[in-house]
């Protein structure tokens, strides 16, 4: 009884207390109400607060996080069995051409440090396998189809393991082991994993996206073939590419690709994936999206295309970064090279009006060289960042690190330079809480503010995400059924977290270069005639059609094709980037999208 009487007497003194501490908050909160107005949680994050979150904080990241350069790479093998570098039939032939190198319409080639080269199709594909149906094809022929892209992989990244951390390991085929892919209560992986439980690998994975009954052309085939030579050839395994299968209405009960092994591998004799592929392939279908992600309906492309990659991280982490790429995508140069340049630019970038830099577009013919451009951006934020730590959103428990001091205008442009990009894009940003056109600025769920929610969308959605982003996104998903649209996804959790973003602006050509309407329609004014320093005030531009890397563009596709030697129409000029020299057209060192098939040949 004695015992019984303590407990209660300490409990009502316990209840004293709380019950001050609530009658107290109630006050506060019915007092900000009236002078606030409206709902008092929404208030405080207007006003940059938050009401006190009692849930388990995650493990934040260092404030600066810059890794060694890795060793020299080892040359690979490549598919004819000669070292990459000592055959002429497997190497890439760049020229410097005599006169001007064309100026970009925008982005440019000094800050990303890319080849002020051409190419003509032979140079660019031959060693792809690009004319060896012609007689004069001067090059060693290769039987394609007993060539194992995956095995060539494999061997590269052995010869250079030393190189790479222990985390480092090579990419299983899953013809041969079964995938680790699986329904959500049949998984072998937790379902939700951090940063910090992984060691960097110093690997990229180079996804590309297919799908079951894809026609896979000669012109996809040396596409294909050149970015894994490039891209993890080339470098010594630093990069890994993975054919990503979406099995598109295969999706009966007698189809259950996860079923069993020999479930799995009839799906990829369906998928009709060439043979040389097959070893790097990996199938999914909006199935194995549904178990993992119940909460969210949509499972499409254009909302969700970074959920198989978020659950290729989880089942994959072996890899620090993840590139998502397009069939419909062309490098008119080294793929690898690229790749590396887009990659070192971020890692270059301050952290510091990152975001700033990344919703104007630098137009040389408008602010002169990058460093004028870093400068107008600067002036017109009065020193300052509107992404500085985590951009707060109440549903989002930031994993970024703090920043070294409070106030951005204190930092001298030193934070994050040497620290990979953990959101890296192809295109700008724009923010859709300003006036704009965007199509899907209403479609957002799991987030208590709604339209309100501070989001970027950058299109399009060709971009490179960090295994610590993406594992984030995915627990996101997995617990609370948040979803933005896809072209929005990488760079706005990434300002949630207070994650590295970087827009590294490569070259973009113009169809009609000397139209300075369009032009002007595409600059608005520049940073020093923006209000906020964070985007024009108008997001309103011009179509574009004519660009040559844009996600509605119709004029990649022209360019492409009249070099690649198919003339698209007798009524349209022959693109004026395009150059003849020696009975020869030759283009630019560039990306081209989107380079969609053509039909009627």
């Amino acid at each position: 009884m004695k015992t019984l009487g303590l407990a209660s007497a300490r409990t009502r003194r316990l209840f004293t207390r709380q019950t001050l501490f609530i009658a107290l908050g109630i006050c506060i909160f019915w007092v900000l109400g009236m002078q606030f107005g409206g709902d008092v949680s929404e208030r405080f994050t207007e006003l940059g607060n938050q009401i006190p979150d009692f849930r388990e904080q995650p493990k934040r990241m260092p404030t600066h996080n810059v890794l060694p350069p890795l060793t020299e790479r080892v040359a690979c093998h490549g598919p004819r069995g000669h070292l990459l570098g000592q055959n002429p039939d497997d190497d890439l032939e760049e020229t410097e051409l005599n006169g001007p190198y064309p100026t970009p319409w925008t982005g440019n080639y000094e800050e990303t440090g890319l080849d002020l080269t051409m190419m003509n199709v032979d140079q660019r594909y031959g060693p792809y396998g690009y004319g060896e149906e012609r007689v004069d094809y001067n090059r060693s022929r290769v039987d394609w189809d007993q060539v194992d892209w995956g095995q060539l992989q494999n061997d590269c990244f052995e010869r250079n393991r030393h190189r790479f951390p222990i985390a480092a390991s090579r990419f299983d085929d899953t013809r041969i082991t079964p995938p680790r892919f699986a329904f959500r209560h049949f998984a072998k992986v937790p379902e939700v994993r951090h940063w910090h439980e992984f060691e960097p690998s110093r690997r990229t994975a180079v996804v590309v996206r297919a799908w079951r009954g894809f026609e896979y052309l000669p012109e996809d085939m040396h596409y294909l073939r050149s970015l894994i030579v490039e891209t993890a050839l080339k470098t010594g395994g630093e990069y890994q590419v993975i054919l990503l299968v979406d099995m598109k209405d295969y999706e009966g009960y007698e189809n259950n690709i996860f079923a069993s092994e020999e479930a799995y591998k009839k799906g990829l004799e369906d998928a009709g994936v060439p043979p040389e592929l097959q070893s790097i392939a990996l199938l999914w279908d909006n199935r194995f999206l549904s178990s993992w992600y119940p909460r969210i309906e949509e499972h499409m492309t254009i909302w969700q295309v970074f959920q198989p990659m978020q659950l290729l991280a989880l089942h994959y982490p072996e890899f620090d970064h993840f590139w998502q790429i397009e069939l419909d995508m062309r490098f008119l140069g080294d793929a690898g090279k690229m790749l590396d340049r887009l990659s070192a630019t971020a890692r270059n970038e301050p952290r510091k009006q990152s975001l700033e830099r990344a919703s104007f577009l630098h137009m040389i013919s408008e602010t002169g060289d990058y460093g004028e451009f870093f400068r107008a951006v600067n002036e017109s934020n009065k020193g300052g960042s509107h992404a500085w730590g985590p951009i707060r959103v109440r549903e989002i428990l930031p994993i970024g690190p703090e920043p070294p001091v409070a106030d951005p205008r204190d930092e001298p442009f030193e934070w994050g330079v040497g620290e990979d990009a953990d959101a890296l894009l192809t295109a700008f940003c724009q923010n859709a809480n300003t006036p704009n056109d965007w199509l899907f600025k209403d479609w957002i769920y799991g987030l208590r503010t709604g339209v309100r929610t501070p989001r970027f969308y950058c299109p399009p959605a060709i971009q490179r995400g960090s295994r610590a982003l993406l594992l984030a996104i995915h627990q996101a998903q997995l617990e609370d059924g948040i979803r933005i649209p896809s072209e929005a996804t990488l760079a706005s959790f990434a300002l949630w977290h207070g994650l590295k973003l970087s827009f590294p602006q490569h070259p973009v050509f113009h169809r009609d270069k000397d139209d300075e309407e369009n032009k002007q329609g595409w600059w608005r004014g520049g940073p020093l005639a923006s209000s906020t320093g964070l985007g024009p005030d108008n997001n309103s531009h011009p179509r574009g059609h004519g660009l040559t890397f844009w996600w509605e563009s119709n004029w990649a596709k022209h360019v492409f094709n009249e070099w690649y030697g198919r003339k698209l129409s007798d009524k349209e000029p022959r693109p004026w980037l395009i150059k003849e020299f020696d009975g020869k057209l030759w283009l630019p060192n560039m990306i081209l999208h989107p380079v969609k098939h053509v039909t009627n040949q």
